[in-house]
């Protein structure tokens, strides 16, 4: 094959018969209230939906279910879109059916099976926010942060939380106007400087910072600021005593010239 399929998919397998309290606080509204064992999500970052769109979903959930013998009530699939689809083109697919805010079920036979999740749509609560801060707009993008930030960083893990820092920069600064939150670079980087201050802990900026290489600990450091943390017998302990008296011999030739 010259060239292969794109696809953006992403598979949850449930391993307890109901979803877990902790499954349950990151999990969007649709995909919470599935009973399947097995949640197959098409994401659409950029794209407006389309036919292919959900053709695409279709032929995922099919092969998928024949390789593993599966049966319809194993499997649901969902297409997430991050920009708010027009209600007439919802609608020419079948998706006139709201079962709760930002989330529709198609009366087309040919898509009944797929539900489809409009991440703009989604009512502002924690369960959403993991996935609303990738909505197109900015400001559903801004609250969801502000979400994540006030109530949703203690249940994760240092890493995953520099993780979502980095995100918010690099979503900040896109091109296009429904696609970025419009901060200046300096806005982004007191933002993340603010964010790393009020929401990890000292243990926690010593475990990340400890996994970087040390020229990127030191990147942007003044060395006379570094230096300061050394006493006088570590900063000269690698030195060899001709190179401390030419040193000294220079410094004083520097205050003799002043």
């Amino acid at each position: 094959m010259a060239k292969p399929p794109e696809a953006d998919i992403l598979l949850l397998k449930r391993e307890h018969p109901a979803w877990t309290t902790e499954q349950l606080e990151r999990l969007p509204d649709g995909i919470r209230e599935s009973k399947a064992p097995q949640i197959l999500i098409e994401f659409k970052a950029t794209e407006s939906l389309s036919k292919e769109t959900f053709i695409q979903a279709a032929a995922y959930e099919y092969f998928y279910k024949q390789s593993q013998d599966l049966t319809d009530d194993d499997i649901q699939t969902f297409v997430i879109s991050a920009i708010q689809p027009q209600k007439a083109n919802r609608e020419q697919y079948g998706y006139h059916i709201q079962i709760q805010p930002g989330v529709y079920q198609s009366d087309n036979i040919a898509f009944s099976h797929i539900t489809m999740i409009s991440l703009n749509e989604l009512p502002d609560e924690l369960h959403n926010a993991w996935l609303t801060c990738l909505a197109s707009k900015k400001l559903k993008r801004l609250k969801a942060f502000n979400l994540l930030k006030s109530q949703g960083f203690k249940f994760i893990t240092a890493h995953f939380k520099w993780f979502l820092v980095e995100l918010l920069q690099l979503i900040s600064t896109k091109g296009d106007d429904d696609m970025s939150l419009n901060f200046t670079p300096q806005q982004i980087k007191e933002m993340g400087e603010m964010w790393a201050s009020d929401l990890f802990t000292p243990e926690e900026r010593i475990t990340v910072v400890s996994t970087m290489p040390l020229e990127e600990r030191l990147a942007n450091t003044n060395p006379s600021e570094v230096m300061n943390y050394f006493k006088p017998e570590q900063r000269l302990a690698d030195l060899s005593t001709e190179e401390i008296e030419a040193y000294i011999k220079q410094r004083k030739q520097q205050t003799q010239n002043v």
